[in-house]
């Protein structure tokens, strides 16, 4: 399956210089970070806990959550990050988060089809103004077609009934007639 989304974080600050400027990319969740060798990111850092924070990707890949599990505390954009599980706070792409003395920025990226069927994340400006191959008169007619107090010639149609339709009607009813009232109705 072609890879749709991925988390990226980059360390910012860490007492381990080498590590400033890398990255890791991520495409799968929960992703684990602490300080011990089993989570999926390992952070360097002793004011980190062994197990320190775990992100989590929404099956709609609309928000990534953020869970505080260590002892130590995690800060996401200056904020304080609740600890324990079920107590997630939602990332928002460019923040910062901060554990112990490492500070890594957080960025998720998704694929092209996957961005443009998210509601509001898509820009619609275009759909503000017309094509630039119109011309002036074209709009005013385009205008006068689907103006809200004029009916257009298609809503006038649709009130009318077709005969089709209404003999349709009458041979419903005919039906129901008869199941109702059996053969002493028509006989």
């Amino acid at each position: 399956m072609d890879e749709v989304w991925s988390i990226s974080l980059s360390f910012l600050e860490s007492p381990d210089k080498s590590f400033i400027g890398k990255q890791q990319s991520f495409a799968n969740s929960p992703i684990s970070l602490g300080r011990s060798d089993d989570n999926d990111m390992v952070i360097p850092d002793p004011a980190v806990s062994r197990n320190h924070l775990t992100l989590r990707i929404t099956t709609d890949f609309s928000r990534v959550f953020i869970t505080d599990t260590s002892t130590h505390g995690t800060e996401v954009s200056g904020k304080i990050v609740p600890k324990g599980l079920g107590s997630g706070f939602t990332l928002e792409n460019g923040d910062t988060i901060k554990i112990g003395n490492t500070i890594l920025q957080y960025e998720l990226k998704l694929k092209s089809s996957v961005q443009s069927t998210m509601i509001g994340k898509m820009d619609r400006n275009f759909l503000d103004k017309p094509p630039d191959d119109i011309q002036e008169e074209e709009i005013d007619e385009i205008s006068e077609i689907i103006t809200p107090d004029k009916p257009s010639a298609i809503q006038e149609e649709t009130k009318k009934f077709s005969p089709i339709y209404i003999g349709f009607i009458v041979v419903c009813l005919l039906i129901i007639l008869f199941l109702l009232f059996g053969s002493s109705f028509f006989g």
